[in-house]
């Protein structure tokens, strides 16, 4: 059996401060034949792209990119070699989405719409409407992200959890128990669980139904951290030559597939504590950043560490009484 020739194209370095040895430990460990590094515009994503290739592994080939902030959300943006960084505009925060579709034009890049039904915030679909997005996929001829992992992966955010599976499996205890004065709140509990749950698998599945539009596809982790890198590529026919050859199988479609990592053994990534705490705070935050990107604080953090702590405690002390009372 050939061996599958695998691309990871949505990847982050510097913004959680990832050494390049740890990430190319992760491609190697997944067996990925190509990548792209696609740091955010905020992050240097020129520096990000040159620390990895001073070290790069033999026969891996590295696609130098950027995720873009644009009017119209994320953009991922390709390039063939580092002149991309190069390229006028294009990191400019919130630019304009028809002056960075124009420019991507001007000087033959490779772009998709990232996570096109991903997040309130910085997802195209849901910034300008589906209606408009499909308009400039067609004027364009760009790609959109097929399968995005950190939004695939997001089950584990709600429900694979510990802190969250104990608060679901608490409100359900309490649920059953209708003389409790808790029952009201953990019906409202349960039900916002539920209603995440779902929104985030049909920003999942829109997403893949919406690409049918698009003149090609991509596909990627959107890792932050090594360990999520490989969680979403593209399967190719056949190796590329180099980065110019696999940007053109990509945008002929010269692909088998497209979706979460069907050769690993766990396809789907575990999300540590932490990254559960901003996960869920980035699901349900609706305002966008426009002039600095925040980076969030400790204190914020432990903020929300807290009210989880705080409500697991007040509905075991419930379940304490109510055995008690027999």
């Amino acid at each position: 059996m050939n061996k599958p020739i695998l691309a990871e194209m949505h990847t982050h370095l510097i913004e959680k401060k990832v050494k390049p040895k740890d990430y190319w430990k992760a491609v190697l460990e997944k067996k990925l034949k190509i990548i792209a590094i696609t740091e955010h515009v905020e992050y240097n994503p020129k520096k990000a792209y040159l620390d990895l290739k001073k070290i790069k592994p033999k026969n891996i080939i590295l696609i130098p990119g950027m995720e873009a902030k644009t009017s119209a959300g994320h953009l991922i943006i390709f390039g063939k070699d580092e002149s991309i960084y190069n390229v006028p505009d294009i990191q400019t925060i919130n630019i304009p989405i028809e002056k960075a579709l124009q420019r991507i034009k001007e000087y033959n890049l490779t772009a998709s719409f990232a996570h096109p039904y991903g997040y309130k915030t910085d997802s195209t679909c849901s910034i300008i409407g589906e209606k408009k997005t499909k308009e400039l996929l067609e004027k364009y001829e760009i790609g959109t992200e097929y399968y995005n992992g950190m939004l695939g992966s997001a089950t584990s955010l709600i429900f694979k959890n510990k802190i969250l599976k104990n608060t679901y499996n608490i409100s359900d205890y309490l649920a059953k128990h209708k003389k409790l004065k808790f029952l009201n709140k953990a019906k409202i509990i349960e039900k916002k669980l539920y209603e995440i749950s779902q929104e985030t698998f049909m920003r999942v599945k829109n997403g893949i139904t919406f690409s049918e539009n698009a003149k090609y596809i991509t596909a990627g982790s959107d890792a932050h951290y090594p360990r999520n890198i490989g969680m979403g590529v593209v399967e190719l026919k056949k190796m590329p030559k180099n980065e110019s050859d696999f940007l053109k199988m990509i945008e002929k479609r010269e692909i088998k597939w497209a979706g979460p990592n069907k050769y690993l053994k766990n396809p789907i990534s575990d999300v540590k504590k932490i990254e559960m705490l901003m996960g869920l705070k980035y699901l349900t935050k609706k305002k966008i950043l426009k002039d600095k990107i925040k980076k969030p604080k400790k204190k914020k953090i432990k903020l929300i560490k807290d009210k989880f702590k705080s409500l697991l405690n007040k509905t075991k002390k419930v379940i304490k009484k109510v055995k008690k009372r027999g």
